[in-house]
């Protein structure tokens, strides 16, 4: 465990007490919002939307999240993954598939490389496996981080899709917009779009005075939107 921590940078180690663990929390909370994960803790879904996430939280878990395991190279799995292939037939000449599907053959050894920077892995260097990736894949623990944002994915739980871990937050905005008022995924398919941004109709508001803004003028600074009478006073 502490080869494992010395690996991670000293600012990020979360260590209590230390900026490390501040770090930590602050990463929780973006990358794993409760809402997007308990339609409980939802401001912005409508009464009929609460099923439509309960769906999307129920099929992520089924087909997504994982947690990275920290192990030696080649070491992955451990003999739940060994048992695994002696399942899939390797008695009648089969190969064993990972499970994203694709056929699995563990590195030689001392060929393990990182799967973000390429370098090579020492035998002994404890790396991070991300079972829905399949064992043939691992990574520096360093550079498990999210593919959107670059950042470390926090307590390793990742979100596996289109070949590369995600966190919480850029796997869901992958799927669903996410609202620039409440910063709660959108399952309403009737919401509001401007310059690349998206918000429930309900929060497409002036910040200063609250008017709803769809139809009318507005100004767009930094997410932040103003009418236009707003929007000149805070010019002057």
């Amino acid at each position: 465990a502490m080869q494992y921590m010395e690996l991670i940078p000293k600012d990020m180690q979360p260590v209590a007490g230390t900026d490390g663990a501040y770090y930590r929390r602050r990463q929780l909370l973006r990358q794993l919002p409760v809402y997007d994960q308990d339609p409980s803790q939802c401001r912005g879904l409508a009464e009929g939307e609460v099923k439509l996430m309960e769906d999307f939280v129920k099929k992520y878990k089924a087909e997504a999240l994982g947690v990275g395991e920290v192990a030696l190279p080649g070491q992955g799995g451990g003999g739940k993954e060994e048992g695994k292939a002696q399942d899939t037939g390797l008695a009648a000449g089969k190969a064993p598939e990972t499970t994203n599907g694709a056929l699995e053959s563990a590195p030689a050894a001392g060929l393990y490389r990182c799967d973000t920077c390429k370098q090579a892995v020492p035998e002994d260097c404890p790396v991070v496996y991300a079972d829905r990736a399949g064992y043939t894949r691992l990574w520096h623990p360093a550079c498990f981080v999210c593919c959107r944002c670059a950042e470390p994915l926090v307590d390793l739980i990742y979100f596996w899709r289109s070949g590369a871990a995600w966190c919480g937050r850029h796997y869901c905005e992958s799927l669903r917009p996410r609202c620039t008022g409440c910063d709660e995924i959108i399952f309403s398919e009737d919401y509001q779009q401007a310059e690349g941004l998206a918000w429930h109709k309900k929060h497409f508001a002036c910040l200063e005075c609250e008017t709803l803004l769809s139809g009318k003028a507005y100004s767009l600074d930094k997410g932040s939107l103003r009418c236009a009478t707003c929007s000149r006073s805070k010019r002057l």
